[in-house]
């Protein structure tokens, strides 16, 4: 899995690489390309973008396909998108009298519809994303969350990364971290209130050596269902600039509404505050995190990598499946939602649920054409009647493609040997591969060990 450090032009942090001299002779207009999301929701507002900025250089963008409601001459441009199609920016750079014109092609797709009460992993990433608490800019980071359970919140787990191999992640001893429950404004941009409920201080991280740890709360709060919050990171060592540690969450090269197709933004995202700056929701980012109550109830996003370096095909005999037991309650469901990307060709995908044994529950295909090629993204296909997944019964969920076609799939990792909860990723199953057909399968290969059982698909039962 790659690692994300600094996302160019991503929300409230803009990280722009430094410009490379030209020679006297020769000057050059630019010396990148247009950073943009992979794809994004039409009607989408505050969408940003950048090409590299340069002492001296002029920048002019247009964009079809969308609006530039604000200033068009800056190296980083904020536009709105249009209706579904494609959205084409556009950006002029003029640097000594030379002008170089860059284009980048954005897909814009209909919002993903949100199911609450759907089975599945039902959470889509291409990757991690840290987002540094303290450090050079004086960042903080909100975790915006609806509390599922009323009561008594004990504590909270989430991620913290370092790395004593890259820069940027950490420096010193990492800070101390002060991590305040506030309440939600209850206005539509949904910021935290600066009013802590409750705080718990975590202090000397890198040489505990716990990436995962659970917070626990000195005078634990007690929640009200239904009710937004924000868990709140704030460096308090006293060189917050040079003693730091960053926050890991998931990443989604698709910045969409809704983020993911099992929550609504609200209740689901990570803000950023720089420089005691204005709150901004980081696009593309979900929270690593999980809530544990009292009661016994946990709630949260349990899972810890993405094995996008490692995307298994989908054509021919090559397949991928998600093999499950259902445990707890009936599962009816009229729809199949699963996140992949379209390699090469036009034949359908196909989407099978079968019982262990083979026996067909149901079927049917997605068109080419609704998988997009080169992003990853959310397709459903619906059934003409509901059927029922068995409590105690194990299925396998299969997706298959002719071999004139190729999809790509990768799985997500679940963290429940990290200490996460069942609650926060699904248990119920792990992701499959074959590449000789029906036979063959095994789990995900993934840093040099076969046959792992702790990767789940992108995918979701929908009632």
């Amino acid at each position: 899995m790659k690692r994300l450090l600094f996302r160019l032009c991503s929300a409230g942090l803009l990280v722009l690489p430094l410009a490379v001299p030209a020679p006297a002779a020769v000057p050059i207009a630019n010396t990148g390309y247009i950073t943009a999301p992979a794809l994004v929701s039409a009607g989408m507002t505050g969408v940003l973008a950048c090409v590299p900025a340069q002492a001296g250089a002029t920048y002019l963008w247009t964009v079809s396909g969308g609006t530039i409601p604000g200033v068009r001459e800056d190296a980083a441009v904020v536009w709105n998108a249009g209706a579904a199609g494609t959205a084409t920016l556009q950006c002029a750079v003029t640097l000594s009298g030379v002008t170089t014109d860059y284009t980048q092609a954005v897909p814009v797709q209909a919002p993903v519809p949100v199911t609450s009460g759907g089975y599945g992993s039902g959470l889509g990433a291409d990757d991690l994303a840290n987002t540094v608490l303290g450090g050079p800019e004086l960042n903080r980071a909100s975790y915006r969350f609806q509390a599922l359970h009323g009561g008594i919140l004990r504590g909270v787990r989430v991620f913290f990364i370092w790395s004593t191999q890259k820069a940027g992640y950490q420096a010193g001893e990492g800070g101390t971290i002060r991590v305040d429950l506030e309440a939600d404004s209850g206005l539509p941009d949904h910021l935290p209130t600066g009013q802590p409920l409750a705080t718990v201080t975590y202090g000397n991280i890198i040489s505990q050596n716990v990436n995962y740890p659970e917070l626990v709360f000195p005078q634990a709060p007690t929640l009200t269902g239904g009710a937004y919050y924000h868990l709140v990171f704030s460096n308090v060592d006293p060189q917050p600039k040079t003693n730091f540690i960053s926050l890991d969450s998931l990443y989604c090269d698709a910045q969409v509404f809704a983020r993911q197709p099992s929550v609504n933004d609200a209740s689901a995202a990570v803000l950023l505050s720089s420089d005691g700056g204005r709150w901004s929701t980081r696009q593309g980012f979900t929270p690593i995190l999980e809530l544990d109550y009292s009661s016994g109830s946990s709630q949260g996003f349990g899972y810890v990598e993405v094995w996008s370096t490692n995307p298994k095909l989908v054509s021919g005999n090559a397949q991928v499946r998600e093999a499950f037991t259902v445990s707890g309650l009936p599962r009816p469901f009229t729809r199949i939602r699963v996140r992949l990307r379209r390699v090469a060709g036009a034949s359908p995908l196909t989407v099978r649920v079968e019982e262990a044994d083979g026996t067909l529950i149901e079927q049917g295909t997605v068109p080419a054409s609704q998988v997009l090629a080169g992003v990853s993204t959310w397709v459903a296909i619906s059934f003409p009647l509901s059927q029922t997944l068995a409590p105690g019964v194990a299925y396998h969920l299969v997706l298959s493609a002719p071999a004139d076609t190729e999809y790509s799939a990768y799985p997500l990792r679940k963290g429940l040997d990290k200490g996460f909860s069942d609650y926060a990723a699904f248990a119920d199953g792990h992701a499959e591969y074959t590449t000789t057909g029906a036979g063959g399968w095994t789990g995900w290969d993934m840093w040099g060990t076969p046959d792992l059982k702790t990767g789940d698909l992108q995918f979701l039962f929908v009632p």
